[in-house]
């Protein structure tokens, strides 16, 4: 069943309504720190070397994330605003991106709208869009790549727009990967569920009783075939990716870069993670993030004889620990009823 004219009129609205208060509340006090916040040490003097077409100095990461925030540097001046500016914006971005998501998925504005709350008030999105990091920039696009995704994975769904669907959700996933290369796990987990969605197809599975909210359909895809899942989700991300390196080719440098240097640039980038093997103080595991054990001061200074300013990264405990709970009922009711929503919750969290 498609939206109406009208609903999609009212999704519009409360985007809108939603993008609106997310940023001006990301934006009061905007101006502290007054000094670099964590990774912000790395990230600024980067963008501002990309402002300024000079050789730059943070080769560990794509430039995408840097060039943004070189946006708000340019706009608003080398000051926190101006740091901070762009994140405010694609953390404004995110709170709408998931609200998108989470009508895509169970195809319900109130449970949309409750989502987009939840998410506003477990304070990781917060922090996250109030600090010039590109791990911001990069969930943000992940998001919205996730939502066109999740449209598209649907049942009864016309090929067209199935195609159309899937080709955007690969350009956002190409454009966050060029932010942080943290975003190939859930693309390439993306990638793997459409290819398993062909295996059962060929296969020619199918289910009793089907129903729309199954999570699989031997309809599902509209017939489409494994050439067009790859230029979608795999040739269409690639060419993205790489358009991000375009502006090296302006930077003044002698001999210049060249587009074959685009290459040489990910075989950089991959050595400098593999050297990151030390243990350092902010090091934590992938298991303590949803327990809340390793929690995050971003910054922690003594302002004058009367304040202390602190950034303090955790997230929710009703939520992060309830949220394990939910994670539960989500397989029981993929496993017992076949449930398409709670299918795409557990892989989007598996990829994220």
């Amino acid at each position: 069943m498609q939206a109406s004219k009208a609903g999609i009129k009212r999704l519009i609205i409360i985007s809108a309504v939603l993008f609106v208060a997310a940023q001006t509340l990301f934006l009061i006090n905007i101006q502290f720190p007054k000094g670099h916040n964590f990774d912000e040490f790395h990230y600024v003097p980067s963008a501002k070397q990309f402002l300024a077409m000079t050789e730059n100095q943070n080769w560990e990461h794509p430039p995408l994330g840097k060039m943004i925030m070189a946006v708000g540097i340019s706009a608003l001046g080398d000051r926190p605003i101006g740091w901070r500016v762009m994140s405010t914006f694609f953390g404004a971005l995110t709170l709408v991106g998931l609200f998108i998501l989470a009508f895509a998925i169970f195809r319900n504005e109130q449970t949309a709208l409750f989502a987009a709350a939840i998410t506003l008030v477990n304070n990781l999105l917060y922090v996250q869009s109030r600090i010039g990091m590109l791990d911001t920039f990069m969930f943000a696009l992940l998001v919205w790549g996730l939502a066109a995704f999740a449209a598209a994975w649907r049942t009864g769904l016309n090929p067209a727009r199935t195609r159309l669907l899937l080709a955007l959700a690969g350009m956002l996933f190409g454009f966050a990967t060029a932010c942080k290369w943290a975003a190939v796990v859930p693309w390439a987990i993306c990638i793997i569920l459409l290819m398993s969605v062909k295996l059962l197809q060929s296969w020619k599975t199918s289910f009793g009783g089907q129903s729309d909210d199954d999570w699989y359909s031997p309809g599902m895809l509209g017939g489409m075939g494994v050439f067009r899942i790859m230029l979608y989700l795999v040739v269409i991300p690639v060419f993205v990716y790489f358009l991000a390196f375009i502006p090296f080719l302006f930077i003044h440098k002698v001999p210049p870069y060249s587009v074959l240097d685009f290459f040489s640039m990910q075989t950089r980038m991959w050595d400098g993670q593999q050297r990151v093997v030390t243990s350092h103080p902010y090091m934590s595991s992938w298991t303590q993030w949803p327990l809340l054990s390793r929690p995050i001061w971003y910054a922690f200074d003594k302002e004058g004889t009367d304040w202390v300013r602190g950034v303090f990264l955790v997230g929710n405990p009703l939520l992060m620990w309830g949220g394990l709970l939910a994670l539960l009922a989500c397989l029981w009711s993929w496993v017992a009823h076949r449930s398409r929503a709670a299918f795409l919750i557990l892989a989007f969290y598996a990829a994220l």
